[in-house]
């Protein structure tokens, strides 16, 4: 069975939708996914934990977690669907750890999806807001992209207020001589515009080369190395269909050694040179 399903080649770093469907086998991804319940209810498991999604719930799936979706009841259902990167959606670095504490970090006692019961919050509120992402980003506007980011960004902080997650484990901030290898996808992220060695980071974490190569794989799936291109290329990719900067600048700015490493490593990944990219991103 493939569980992982991929979404690097995405056009876009969001996918959106409706779905009326009471079957998703088990699967994991990078990003993060939203699934708001509209009518009915779905079952969902997750790790090895199992819950029902009813009418009015918003369920939040962690990056890299395990899951599945399968039939509750009889009736039909109807839920909205919103899979985006959290690397890509431009989170202002001081709020950066914070948005990090509640989406991507997991504890052994929350090592399940994130869930906001209708009981908790305004149910109306909720699904306005969830309606007016999906709409946004069907109905394509002058600046969606723009409009679906900040309107996820305004979703986000809804939940981290209504919901009910203990993230005093998070609290004890690293410094240079206590830093957690938890922290360090955080880390990355914020200086992924910078040059960034394994070994360092391993030290950082003080660990040996090969132990920190060896857990960061088995957490996040990927190499170190792997990971650092992967968030260089979604902020490049951004840039490259959100603003008028030129490759030089674009690759100095994203970490990439020279403009020529840039456009090798861009064409590798998407398939398409970055000023393709461009053009096919204003043609849309």
């Amino acid at each position: 069975m493939q569980l992982f399903e991929y979404i690097d080649m995405m056009n876009q770093p969001y996918d959106i939708f409706y779905s009326e469907s009471t079957y998703s086998q088990l699967h994991w991804h990078y990003y993060s996914e939203i699934m708001y319940m509209e009518k009915g209810s779905v079952k969902v498991k997750c790790n090895n934990d199992t819950t029902v999604i009813e009418e009015g719930d918003l369920c939040y799936f962690y990056p890299l977690q395990l899951h599945e979706i399968s039939k509750a009841t009889d009736e039909n259902v109807k839920y909205a669907v919103i899979k985006f990167d959290i690397h890509s959606i431009n989170i202002p670095p001081a709020y950066l750890s914070r948005l990090f504490d509640y989406f991507v970090r997991r504890t052994r006692e929350d090592d399940f999806c994130l869930l906001l019961k209708r009981e908790k919050v305004d149910e109306k509120m909720i699904a306005s807001k969830i309606d007016s992402i999906v709409s946004e980003y069907l109905d394509k506007d002058e600046f969606y992209m723009l409009g679906v980011q900040s309107k996820i960004h305004d979703l986000l902080i809804t939940v981290a207020r209504n919901i009910e997650k203990n993230i005093s484990v998070f609290q004890e901030k690293h410094t240079d001589s206590n830093f957690s290898f938890y922290h360090i996808l955080e880390y990355i992220d914020t200086h992924s515009g910078e040059k960034i060695e394994i070994q360092d980071l391993a030290e950082m974490c003080h660990m040996s080369y090969s132990n920190f190569a060896k857990l960061f794989r088995e957490n996040y799936g990927r190499s170190c190395k792997e990971y650092i291109n992967y968030i260089r290329l979604n902020k490049a990719h951004d840039l490259l269909i959100n603003s008028d900067f030129d490759l030089n600048y674009i690759a100095a700015e994203t970490g990439f050694f020279d403009c020529s490493h840039f456009i090798r490593t861009y064409k590798k990944w998407r398939g398409v040179t970055p000023k393709q990219e461009r053009m096919r991103g204003r043609a849309s």
